[in-house]
Parts: structure tokens; C-alpha cells; sequence
């Protein structure tokens, strides 16, 4: 059976047997940003990228000393390690030696509170991480892991793969950090180096349905499910390109824009290498950087998100090289058709694609493809994924085509389950359905039309149900996005005491310069195009929307900060992720005349759990000053 083809052993086993050791070649092409100088006027950045290429066979190498370094400090099959740190090499030879000698990878965000890594470190029992050695991170780590039974903190640098003088050029330029120190610190020279006596690292054998990561899933609090994810999985999202016949070119270059902590990374590492494609790996994961990838390295393939494209159309690069990307994610419609006016203009013949996943089906679940495209379109399932529609909170399928239900997809993608504190979880997510098949419920709304070709419809947690009648918000927002100054809009079911929830419209215009006309604008676009039942009952004009830590819309988050309009003498309300360790928001009430805190806060926090959407710790924050958004209120019905 060819290799790609066959899902069923270990990851590292798998990679082994794809990945091309016969000739020197680059598996690697690791690069990090260095300014030259300050960003232009228009926040474009003026930097140099210097680059370190790592050979197959030294990523092959060095993947082996990882492994006996591991063995060295007593890590043994069924260890969890932490892994707190962006895409730098050694991530990636942490990654396969793990799986090698069984132990068990636990991917989470590297710019997280002290907090969070203690709930992470309390939901599954870890002795083991490794980390960044950034200060932000390391000091969050290193206080974090007072009071839990830690043995080693292996720390590697983002210029841990650079030459020497490459390095003291580089810390002589940055001058002296201030680091916490801690004897649980082990560098990463001094770890690999204590694996040198280990003679010989026995392979983990492959056990069907074992663990073979535990990665986080995007949510609406700052403490994501913890999802456990099989060899079978991963190996699965590299098999899938070879069954829809999509044909990576051995050695040609991918632009990786996707952090590997996160699912949709780490699956399409795994892909790129195992297809003996050069992985450009960055570790600042910033969309800012992705023109300037563009250009000095014209890949061939990319992955990526609506934010890189937003900023790669603002300029012209030569586009030539291009042969594929990828963009997942949220809100990517209101630009797929000037992306694919832009990759025209930039002499390339490629298609944006976009794509649709989630970490509970190990990201990669369907997508276009040459041979089978629609423009605004999710695109096909792919591979051997099966999709279908289904009534919400039923197994009842949808056989009619563009009737919005629940979007429900099985395969070999299909994860074990939540781990630690979201195991009770599971059984809401993962259903088996009388075909006897585990099927992940989305929570998504979709349609298919009558080629086949799924299209989103939004969340079913943000579903308005106004007078008991639900509808999607949706066909709001679209028609909002026509207005050429609107930048982004969100619509969420604002609580009413009366109507149970009404449509809410959060805007954010890329124009500001006469808001208060492009309002009354849009207001027109929506009363010409909308019916009455469905239209906002109120609108506002904001700087920002806010997002959870995977960049999509919090729509808990704006649910609260409508909640807080409500209470008498707020004037209005601004919402966002805190910066201090004891809070999950920042909530700000705007207030002409002195309210009664407490009143205000025990009536959000009443609705808010009523409603569902309180998820986390607020510090509730009230402004004397006039409120810079702009509100708009209607008529209820």
C-alpha cells in the first residue's frame, strides 16, 4: 500500500516512511524578522528576514537527539509535555521525538495569563514543558508552576537554530533581558547535549485509537476544551490530499502562517512534510509579516487566514509562484472576490480557497479544489469525510438542497473526545447516529446546493429566536457588508425582555470620516433588502470587534456588552479581553449620571447566566467620558 495511503501507525512512523531521505534537500527554511527601520506611514513593515535552511537529514538528526534527550530526563510513554511556544524548528523535533518514545505533546497558546497555565497544568497532570525562552513566557511559565510536582522546563530560544555569531550579533544588539531564573530550567544546547550517552531509542509501536496529541479548541472563554487526537487523525489530513489527487510538487515551497500550537497548523505541517515540501517557518505570528513572506520567498503553497489576505491585497507582489492558498477561518466572504481580483492582477493563475475545519476532526475537513470551485462556497467534503444536514438538536438529515440546518461531518478525522475538565462535554459534540457512525455536531448552520457544494450560514449559538420564530443572522450581515465602508459586521441576538432576543448589529467601518451618513446609509441598504422581523433593532459604529484567542468572533462577548446598554443611565458599552491576570474581561459602562455599580453588575451577570453567555470573570469599569461609538436605536416590533 503506498505510505500516504496507509493511516494506520504511529505519526512519526508515518513521516518516516513518506519523508525523503535519499539526497540532500531543505526540509526547512526558518526565518525571523529584524527591523531595519521604523514602519512606513502606512504601517508597512521595513524589515529584514535572515534565513537558516535545515536539511532533511539533519531534521531527521536532530528529531533523534531530541528523542534520546527526552529518555535522558526520565520523559517515558504516556508522559504529557506542555508545549508553550510558537513555530520555531525545535517545536517540530519536540513534536515527532514525542510521538516516537510514546509520550504525549499538550499544545497551548504561549501568550497566556499565569492563570490559564495553571488551569492547563491542573486538567491533566504534566512533569514536563517545554517553552519559548521569550521573557513574556518564560516569566508566566516559571510562576505558574509554583505548588505543581514540575521536573524540567526545557527552554529554546527563537535563535536556537541560527549560527553562533549569528546569535552573539543578535543579543549584542538586543542588550540584556531580564529573566526570571529557575533551576528547572534546562536550555536547550545543555538538553540535547544530555542525551549523548543514550546509545539507542526503541520506537513506540503503534496502538490503534491511541493518544497522540492533546490539542485546545477555539472558544469563547479563555480556557478552550482540551481535545484528545489520534496518530489516526493526524495521519489522516496528509492521506486526504493524495484521495482528492491534489499534487504537492516534492521540494516546492510552503509559506507556514499558522501557529503549530494550533490544530490547523500542526495537521498541515505534518502534510507538508510528509509530501517532502520546504516549510518557511516563522515563529511571530503576525499577518503584518505575510507580504514581505510573500515576496522574498514566492511560495508555491499557503495557508492561511482572512487577516493575511486583508493584508496582503493592500499592495502589488508578483504572485507567479503561486499554485495554492488556502484561507480558513472566520468572515473571509466580504474579500474572496478581491483577493481573486488581486491574484489576477499579480500574474497568477491560482485560486483562493477557502476551507472548513475545526480541532475536533483534526482541522481539514472539506475544501475547493481546480476541478471543483464555488466562489463563496465551503466547498466539498474532502477525502473519505462524510457531511450531511441535519434538523438542530435532532438526527433528523436534510435532504432538500439549500435548507439551513446543523452541519455534521464523521471520518477518520473524528477525535476521541474532550480530556480533563471538558470530558462531560463529549457526548454533546461526538453523537453516534443510527448508522452506527461517531458524527462531530458543529454547531455550525450550512446548506448544500444541488452540485454538492456546502456554504456557512453562522453559528447556532447565535441563531435570534425573536418571538419565538429563530432565524440566522446571516442574510443581515450580508447585506450590511454591501455598503462599501463597512469593514466587518456581526449580528448577535440582543436579550429583550419582551421579544426574548432581537437582531443587534456591531460595525466596524474602514471609513470613519462621516459616520453618521454611511449609518443612515446602511440603515436604507437594510430596510430596502431586509424584512421587518429580521431587521436590527439597534445599531452600532466601533473602533473593533472582539475576538477570541483563535481570532474569531466573541459572540458571547458582544451579548454581554449589549446586556450592558440595558441597565438604566449606561450610555453605552465597550467590551474586551483583559490585560490583567484576574479578569477574563475588561467591560466598560459609559454613564452620564451615577449608577448603582453593584445594581448593574448583579443585573448583567443575572441575564448573562440566563442568557448563557457568561463565560469568565469580568472587572466591571465606569466612564464619565462620552462614548466614541456611535448607537442607533429602531423600533421594536
Amino acid at each position: 500500500m503506498n505510505d500516504k495511503m496507509n493511516i494506520n501507525k504511529t505519526k512519526y512512523r508515518y513521516f518516516m516512511d513518506c519523508f525523503d531521505l535519499s539526497k540532500k534537500r531543505t526540509a526547512i527554511r526558518y526565518t525571523i524578522p529584524v527591523d531595519k527601520a521604523p514602519p512606513s506611514p502606512e504601517g508597512f513593515y521595513n524589515r529584514d528576514y535572515p534565513v537558516v535552511d535545515i536539511s532533511n537529514k539533519k531534521f531527521v538528526d536532530m528529531i533523534e537527539k531530541t528523542a534520546k534527550a527526552l529518555i535522558a530526563l526520565g520523559v517515558k510513554k504516556g508522559d504529557y509535555v506542555i508545549m508553550c511556544s510558537s513555530n520555531v524548528p525545535e517545536m517540530l523535533y519536540m513534536d515527532y521525538a514525542l510521538n516516537k518514545i510514546g509520550a504525549i505533546p499538550n499544545y497551548v497558546y504561549p501568550n497566556i495569563t499565569v492563570d490559564e497555565m495553571r488551569f492547563y497544568l491542573s486538567e491533566i497532570e504534566t512533569h514536563y514543558i517545554y517553552m519559548l525562552d521569550e521573557p513574556e513566557i518564560r516569566n508566566m511559565v516559571l510562576e505558574s508552576i509554583d505548588g505543581f510536582d514540575i521536573k524540567a522546563v526545557i527552554a529554546s530560544s527563537v535563535l536556537e537554530s541560527f549560527p553562533a555569531m549569528f546569535k552573539k550579533i543578535a543579543r549584542l544588539k538586543n542588550g540584556k533581558t531580564n529573566f526570571r531564573e529557575s533551576d528547572l530550567v534546562i536550555k536547550w544546547s545543555d538538553f540535547i547535549n544530555g542525551g549523548k550517552f543514550i546509545k539507542k531509542v526503541e520506537e513506540n509501536p503503534y496502538i490503534k485509537n491511541d493518544t497522540c496529541s492533546i490539542v485546545h479548541s477555539s472558544g469563547t472563554s479563555k480556557t478552550p476544551k482540551a481535545i484528545m487526537e489520534t496518530n489516526e487523525n493526524v495521519n489522516a489530513i496528509s492521506r486526504i490530499y493524495d484521495i482528492v489527487d491534489f499534487k504537492y510538487v516534492k521540494n516546492n515551497i510552503a509559506l507556514q502562517t499558522i501557529p503549530h500550537f494550533v490544530e490547523y497548523g500542526k495537521t498541515t505541517n505534518h502534510t507538508y512534510l510528509c509530501h517532502n515540501v520546504i516549510i518557511v517557518f516563522i515563529p511571530e505570528m503576525n499577518p503584518k509579516n505575510f507580504y514581505d513572506l510573500i515576496e522574498k520567498f514566492k511560495p508555491h503553497y499557503s495557508y492561511s487566514t482572512p487577516s493575511h489576505i486583508r493584508e496582503l491585497v493592500k499592495r502589488p507582489v508578483d504572485m507567479s509562484n503561486s499554485i495554492l492558498i488556502v484561507v480558513g477561518g472566520d468572515a473571509f466572504d466580504d474579500i474572496e472576490l478581491k483577493a481573486y481580483k488581486y491574484m489576477k492582477e499579480n500574474n497568477s493563475n491560482a485560486l483562493i480557497y477557502q476551507g472548513y475545519g475545526s480541532s475536533e476532526m483534526s482541522a481539514v475537513t472539506m475544501f475547493n479544489l481546480p476541478n471543483a470551485h464555488k466562489v463563496g462556497s465551503l466547498g466539498k467534503p474532502a477525502g473519505d469525510v462524510k457531511a450531511k444536514i441535519v434538523e438542530v438538536d435532532t438526527f433528523d438529515e436534510i435532504t432538500t438542497p439549500y435548507t439551513v440546518g446543523e452541519l455534521c461531518l464523521t471520518g477518520p478525522g473524528v477525535t476521541k473526545g474532550y480530556a480533563g475538565n471538558s470530558t462531560s462535554e463529549t457526548a454533546e459534540v461526538f453523537k453516534i447516529h443510527p448508522d452506527g457512525n461517531i458524527w462531530v455536531h458543529m454547531g455550525d448552520l450550512a446548506y448544500f446546493d444541488e452540485d454538492g457544494f456546502y456554504f456557512y450560514e453562522g453559528r447556532i449559538k447565535n441563531v435570534i429566536a425573536r418571538k419565538s420564530f429563530k432565524f440566522a443572522p446571516k442574510e443581515i450581515e450580508d447585506v450590511i457588508l454591501k455598503h462599501p465602508y463597512v469593514k466587518q459586521c456581526v449580528i448577535v441576538g440582543k436579550y429583550d425582555k419582551e421579544e426574548g432576543q432581537v437582531p443587534s448589529a456591531h460595525i466596524v467601518l474602514s471609513d470613519n470620516s462621516n459616520a453618521q451618513q454611511t449609518l443612515k446609509e446602511i440603515i436604507e441598504l437594510v430596510n430596502n433588502e431586509i424584512q421587518e422581523f429580521h431587521r436590527p433593532t439597534i445599531y452600532k459604529i466601533c473602533k473593533s470587534i472582539i475576538t477570541t484567542r483563535n481570532n474569531k468572533v466573541n459572540i458571547n462577548a458582544l451579548k454581554l456588552e449589549d446586556i450592558a446598554t440595558l441597565f438604566p443611565g449606561v450610555n453605552g458599552a465597550s467590551i474586551c479581553i483583559s490585560e490583567s491576570n484576574d479578569y477574563d474581561y475588561d467591560l466598560t459602562m459609559y454613564c452620564n449620571d451615577v449608577i448603582d455599580v453593584n445594581s448593574a453588575i448583579h443585573f448583567i451577570e443575572h441575564i448573562g447566566k440566563n442568557e448563557k453567555v457568561l463565560n469568565g470573570s469580568i472587572k466591571y469599569i465606569i466612564s464619565k467620558e462620552v462614548t466614541t461609538d456611535i448607537y442607533h436605536s429602531t423600533n421594536a416590533l
